[in-house]
């Protein structure tokens, strides 16, 4: 997935911005165009928290669902994207900790502990069709630590600024900044190692 040109960003927010402005007034038109604008890529960060496809996509639908709920009461939104993210981000996590919770209550085996981070699917694909740059690609991404995997994640694939991500992840910009750097650091030394 290539990143957004900066004025295509800026293009993007700014229609972001009037639908939630129709939105707040009650125009289900503009609930809808949200959710086709950002359903893809909301469905990708949530798949990328969780691995599982149900989950996430029971979660869009009652952030959405929420949202048109409290649409008089939702506050004004400087990036809908980063607002949308981070309602998912919540919810998500939310619903993990549901399942895990459940789980315990059952004495079923704790899945989400030992849960791996990319599905069997992508290690198929992997070692299927992928050359050795791709499977040294994912394997060094699988080192890098969780939190560092999602600032990485959520620069490059969501092109949200450091100010969106530290939000979000509930750090500063500069430890936003800082996670992404070591993102990237750790995952180059990994690659040369490698090579």
């Amino acid at each position: 997935m290539l990143e957004m040109s900066f004025i295509e960003t800026l293009q993007s927010n700014a229609g972001d911005r009037e639908l939630w402005k129709r939105l707040q007034k009650g125009e289900p038109q503009a609930l809808a165009a949200l959710f086709r604008a950002h359903y893809a890529r909301l469905y990708d960060y949530g798949f990328k928290l969780s691995h599982q496809s149900e989950l996430v996509q029971d979660s869009i639908q009652e952030v959405f669902a929420y949202i048109w709920e409290k649409h008089a009461a939702v506050s004004a939104a400087e990036s809908v994207r980063a607002y949308l993210l981070a309602s998912l981000r919540r919810h998500v996590l939310n619903a993990l900790a549901q399942q895990r919770h459940r789980q315990q209550t059952l004495q079923e085996f704790d899945i989400l502990e030992s849960q791996e981070y990319f599905s069997p699917e992508d290690f198929l694909i992997v070692q299927e069709t992928e050359a050795d740059t791709r499977r040294a690609f994912k394997k060094g991404l699988q080192q890098i630590p969780p939190r560092l995997r999602e600032a990485l994640y959520l620069k490059t694939y969501n092109g949200l600024s450091y100010r969106e991500i530290g939000s979000l992840m509930k750090v500063s910009p500069q430890v936003a900044r800082n996670y992404v750097c070591e993102a990237m650091q750790r995952l180059r030394n990994l690659l040369a190692t490698k090579s």
